[in-house]
Protein backbone atom coordinates (compact mmCIF):
# COMPACT_ATOMS: atom_id res chain seq x y z
CA UNK A 1 0.00 0.00 0.00
CA UNK A 2 1.07 3.73 -0.88
CA UNK A 3 0.04 6.47 0.88
CA UNK A 4 1.27 9.98 0.07
CA UNK A 5 1.47 12.67 2.43
CA UNK A 6 1.04 15.97 -0.13
CA UNK A 7 -0.53 19.09 -0.64
CA UNK A 8 -2.01 20.29 -3.58
CA UNK A 9 0.08 23.43 -4.91
CA UNK A 10 3.76 22.14 -3.75
CA UNK A 11 6.13 22.27 -5.98
CA UNK A 12 7.82 19.00 -4.27
CA UNK A 13 4.55 17.22 -3.89
CA UNK A 14 3.32 17.89 -8.01
CA UNK A 15 6.76 16.20 -8.95
CA UNK A 16 5.93 12.92 -7.20
CA UNK A 17 2.50 12.98 -8.31
CA UNK A 18 3.40 13.16 -11.93
CA UNK A 19 5.52 9.95 -11.24
CA UNK A 20 2.15 8.19 -9.54
CA UNK A 21 0.70 8.79 -12.55
CA UNK A 22 3.22 8.38 -15.35
CA UNK A 23 3.15 4.69 -14.06
CA UNK A 24 -0.32 4.11 -13.04
CA UNK A 25 -0.18 3.31 -9.16
CA UNK A 26 -2.52 3.09 -7.29
CA UNK A 27 -2.01 5.39 -4.02
CA UNK A 28 -4.24 6.79 -0.80
CA UNK A 29 -4.09 10.11 -0.75
CA UNK A 30 -3.56 12.36 2.96
CA UNK A 31 -3.59 15.72 2.05
CA UNK A 32 -1.82 18.62 4.24
CA UNK A 33 -3.55 21.88 4.14
CA UNK A 34 -0.44 23.87 4.45
CA UNK A 35 -2.09 27.50 4.79
CA UNK A 36 -3.84 25.79 7.99
CA UNK A 37 -0.61 24.46 8.55
CA UNK A 38 -0.89 20.93 9.48
CA UNK A 39 2.42 20.04 7.95
CA UNK A 40 3.79 22.26 11.41
CA UNK A 41 1.43 19.85 13.64
CA UNK A 42 2.91 17.31 16.18
CA UNK A 43 1.35 14.29 14.39
CA UNK A 44 3.26 14.87 10.80
CA UNK A 45 6.35 16.29 12.64
CA UNK A 46 6.38 12.83 14.13
CA UNK A 47 6.07 11.46 10.31
CA UNK A 48 8.63 14.28 9.14
CA UNK A 49 10.61 16.34 11.72
CA UNK A 50 11.42 18.40 8.87
CA UNK A 51 7.81 19.40 8.57
CA UNK A 52 7.87 19.22 4.70
CA UNK A 53 5.69 17.51 2.29
CA UNK A 54 5.50 15.31 0.48
CA UNK A 55 6.47 11.94 2.47
CA UNK A 56 5.47 8.48 0.92
CA UNK A 57 4.75 5.62 3.48
CA UNK A 58 5.40 2.42 1.37
CA UNK A 59 3.68 -0.67 3.40
CA UNK A 60 4.71 1.11 7.03
CA UNK A 61 8.00 2.33 5.28
CA UNK A 62 8.90 6.03 5.14
CA UNK A 63 10.19 8.09 2.96
CA UNK A 64 11.02 11.73 2.63
CA UNK A 65 12.66 14.26 0.15
CA UNK A 66 10.67 14.03 -2.97
CA UNK A 67 14.00 13.49 -5.14
CA UNK A 68 14.60 10.31 -3.45
CA UNK A 69 10.99 9.72 -3.39
CA UNK A 70 10.58 9.62 -7.35
CA UNK A 71 13.32 7.51 -7.73
CA UNK A 72 12.49 5.04 -5.23
CA UNK A 73 9.21 4.49 -7.11
CA UNK A 74 11.15 4.53 -10.55
CA UNK A 75 13.34 1.72 -9.07
CA UNK A 76 10.79 -0.24 -7.32
CA UNK A 77 7.86 0.20 -10.12
CA UNK A 78 10.51 0.03 -13.05
CA UNK A 79 7.75 0.00 -15.91
CA UNK A 80 7.66 2.65 -17.93
CA UNK A 81 11.20 3.81 -16.49
CA UNK A 82 12.14 7.49 -16.13
CA UNK A 83 15.85 7.10 -15.89
CA UNK A 84 17.83 6.15 -18.83
CA UNK A 85 19.28 2.27 -19.23
CA UNK A 86 22.62 3.26 -19.45
CA UNK A 87 25.12 4.85 -16.54
CA UNK A 88 26.41 7.93 -18.09
CA UNK A 89 22.82 9.06 -18.95
CA UNK A 90 21.45 8.26 -15.74
CA UNK A 91 24.76 10.24 -14.03
CA UNK A 92 23.50 13.56 -16.67
CA UNK A 93 19.96 13.15 -15.87
CA UNK A 94 20.76 13.18 -11.98
CA UNK A 95 22.64 16.47 -12.46
CA UNK A 96 19.01 18.16 -13.21
CA UNK A 97 17.68 16.89 -10.07
CA UNK A 98 20.93 18.24 -8.25
CA UNK A 99 19.94 21.75 -10.20
CA UNK A 100 16.86 21.74 -8.17
CA UNK A 101 17.46 20.26 -4.85
CA UNK A 102 20.62 22.60 -4.66
CA UNK A 103 18.89 26.32 -5.76
CA UNK A 104 15.96 26.14 -7.93
CA UNK A 105 13.64 24.68 -5.36
CA UNK A 106 14.87 27.48 -2.96
CA UNK A 107 14.57 30.07 -5.77
CA UNK A 108 11.05 29.17 -6.70
CA UNK A 109 10.56 29.13 -3.25
CA UNK A 110 11.70 32.19 -2.85
CA UNK A 111 9.24 33.97 -5.84
CA UNK A 112 6.06 32.45 -4.59
CA UNK A 113 6.46 33.67 -1.57
CA UNK A 114 6.99 36.97 -2.27
CA UNK A 115 4.50 36.80 -5.00
CA UNK A 116 1.52 35.32 -3.11
CA UNK A 117 1.90 33.42 0.35
CA UNK A 118 3.66 36.64 2.23
CA UNK A 119 -0.14 38.34 1.65
CA UNK A 120 -2.01 35.11 2.59
CA UNK A 121 0.39 34.32 5.58
CA UNK A 122 -0.11 38.07 6.82
CA UNK A 123 -3.85 38.47 6.21
CA UNK A 124 -5.66 38.80 9.16
CA UNK A 125 -2.83 38.29 11.54
CA UNK A 126 -1.35 40.22 14.06
CA UNK A 127 2.94 40.63 13.93
CA UNK A 128 2.92 38.10 16.93
CA UNK A 129 0.72 35.60 14.93
CA UNK A 130 2.89 35.52 11.96
CA UNK A 131 6.42 35.49 14.42
CA UNK A 132 4.51 31.97 16.54
CA UNK A 133 3.65 30.53 12.87
CA UNK A 134 7.52 31.22 11.69
CA UNK A 135 8.61 30.13 14.94
CA UNK A 136 6.83 26.74 14.31
CA UNK A 137 9.39 26.30 11.37
CA UNK A 138 12.02 23.89 12.33
CA UNK A 139 14.58 24.65 9.33
CA UNK A 140 16.22 28.43 10.52
CA UNK A 141 17.45 28.69 7.41
CA UNK A 142 13.91 28.88 6.02
CA UNK A 143 12.54 30.67 8.60
CA UNK A 144 14.31 33.26 7.98
CA UNK A 145 13.92 33.56 4.58
CA UNK A 146 10.27 34.46 4.91
CA UNK A 147 11.16 36.55 8.00
CA UNK A 148 13.21 38.67 5.79
CA UNK A 149 10.70 38.53 2.71
CA UNK A 150 8.09 39.47 5.10
CA UNK A 151 10.00 42.65 6.22
CA UNK A 152 11.76 43.57 3.13
CA UNK A 153 9.63 42.00 0.04
CA UNK A 154 11.62 42.79 -2.96
CA UNK A 155 14.40 44.82 -1.37
CA UNK A 156 15.01 41.35 0.16
CA UNK A 157 18.92 40.70 -0.67
CA UNK A 158 18.22 37.14 -2.39
CA UNK A 159 15.13 38.07 -3.86
CA UNK A 160 17.21 38.94 -7.58
CA UNK A 161 19.60 35.96 -7.26
CA UNK A 162 16.28 33.90 -7.32
CA UNK A 163 14.98 35.36 -10.54
CA UNK A 164 18.26 34.76 -11.57
CA UNK A 165 18.95 31.72 -11.30
CA UNK A 166 16.07 30.72 -12.76
CA UNK A 167 16.42 32.54 -15.99
CA UNK A 168 20.02 30.47 -16.04
CA UNK A 169 18.66 27.42 -15.51
CA UNK A 170 15.79 28.13 -18.02
CA UNK A 171 18.62 28.79 -20.62
CA UNK A 172 20.47 25.27 -19.83
CA UNK A 173 17.16 23.55 -20.91
CA UNK A 174 16.79 25.45 -24.29
CA UNK A 175 20.47 24.28 -25.02
CA UNK A 176 19.84 20.66 -23.59
CA UNK A 177 16.66 20.62 -25.32
CA UNK A 178 18.42 20.95 -28.96
CA UNK A 179 19.02 17.18 -29.17
CA UNK A 180 15.26 16.25 -28.83
CA UNK A 181 11.83 16.41 -27.40
CA UNK A 182 12.83 16.01 -23.70
CA UNK A 183 15.66 17.06 -21.31
CA UNK A 184 17.48 13.85 -21.89
CA UNK A 185 16.58 13.58 -25.55
CA UNK A 186 14.21 11.12 -26.86
CA UNK A 187 13.19 10.06 -23.62
CA UNK A 188 11.13 11.07 -21.06
CA UNK A 189 12.72 11.25 -17.72
CA UNK A 190 12.96 12.06 -14.04
CA UNK A 191 14.59 15.41 -16.12
CA UNK A 192 11.71 16.49 -16.95
CA UNK A 193 9.33 15.17 -14.23
CA UNK A 194 11.41 17.13 -11.59
CA UNK A 195 11.51 20.41 -13.86
CA UNK A 196 8.08 20.40 -14.62
CA UNK A 197 6.36 22.02 -11.04
CA UNK A 198 9.34 24.63 -11.42
CA UNK A 199 8.32 26.10 -15.04
CA UNK A 200 4.42 25.52 -14.27
CA UNK A 201 4.69 27.72 -11.01
CA UNK A 202 6.36 30.84 -13.52
CA UNK A 203 3.97 29.66 -15.61
CA UNK A 204 0.89 30.49 -13.56
CA UNK A 205 2.43 33.48 -12.03
CA UNK A 206 2.26 34.96 -15.90
CA UNK A 207 6.00 34.76 -15.75
CA UNK A 208 6.50 33.15 -19.14
CA UNK A 209 8.25 36.46 -20.45
CA UNK A 210 11.39 34.48 -19.07
CA UNK A 211 11.34 31.71 -22.18
CA UNK A 212 8.73 33.32 -24.39
CA UNK A 213 10.21 34.61 -26.85
CA UNK A 214 14.18 34.15 -26.63
CA UNK A 215 13.59 30.32 -25.79
CA UNK A 216 11.28 28.55 -27.71
CA UNK A 217 12.37 25.32 -27.32
CA UNK A 218 11.46 25.79 -23.55
CA UNK A 219 8.15 26.99 -24.83
CA UNK A 220 7.58 23.34 -26.95
CA UNK A 221 8.69 21.36 -24.17
CA UNK A 222 6.23 22.82 -22.11
CA UNK A 223 3.42 22.28 -24.38
CA UNK A 224 4.57 18.39 -24.95
CA UNK A 225 4.79 18.46 -21.28
CA UNK A 226 0.88 19.81 -20.64
CA UNK A 227 -0.52 17.52 -22.83
CA UNK A 228 0.66 14.38 -21.32
CA UNK A 229 -2.08 12.91 -19.33
CA UNK A 230 -0.16 12.63 -16.25
CA UNK A 231 0.41 15.96 -15.96
CA UNK A 232 -3.74 16.75 -15.79
CA UNK A 233 -3.88 14.09 -13.25
CA UNK A 234 -1.02 15.05 -11.14
CA UNK A 235 -1.32 19.05 -11.30
CA UNK A 236 -4.30 20.34 -13.13
CA UNK A 237 -6.40 18.25 -10.90
CA UNK A 238 -5.23 19.08 -7.81
CA UNK A 239 -5.28 23.22 -8.80
CA UNK A 240 -8.09 25.24 -6.94
CA UNK A 241 -9.33 27.79 -9.67
CA UNK A 242 -9.55 30.45 -6.69
CA UNK A 243 -5.92 29.45 -5.87
CA UNK A 244 -4.75 29.86 -9.83
CA UNK A 245 -6.38 33.20 -10.38
CA UNK A 246 -4.78 34.27 -7.39
CA UNK A 247 -1.25 33.11 -8.50
CA UNK A 248 -2.37 34.89 -11.76
CA UNK A 249 -3.24 38.30 -10.51
CA UNK A 250 -0.16 38.53 -8.28
CA UNK A 251 2.10 37.71 -11.61
CA UNK A 252 0.46 39.94 -13.94
CA UNK A 253 0.97 43.07 -11.19
CA UNK A 254 4.76 41.92 -10.12
CA UNK A 255 6.38 41.18 -13.62
CA UNK A 256 7.44 44.54 -14.11
CA UNK A 257 9.45 44.67 -10.59
CA UNK A 258 10.87 41.22 -11.78
CA UNK A 259 11.87 42.41 -15.25
CA UNK A 260 13.41 44.78 -13.60
CA UNK A 261 15.18 42.76 -11.19
CA UNK A 262 16.05 40.53 -13.95
CA UNK A 263 17.75 43.11 -16.13
CA UNK A 264 19.86 45.61 -12.85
Amino acid sequence: MLELYHNNISVCAQKVRLVLFEKKIPWISRHLDLKRGDHLKPDFLAINPKGLVPVLVHDGQTIIESTLICEYLDDVFPAPPLKPAEALGRARMRLWEKAVDEGLHVACGTISFIAVFAKQLSDDRSDQDIEARLALIPDPARRERQRQLLQLGFKAPFVKDALKLHDKILGEMEIALQSGPWLMGAQFTLADVVMAPYVERLDRLTLSGLWNPERPLVGEWFRRLRSRPSFAEALDAFQPLDYTDLLREQGRNLWPKFRELLSA
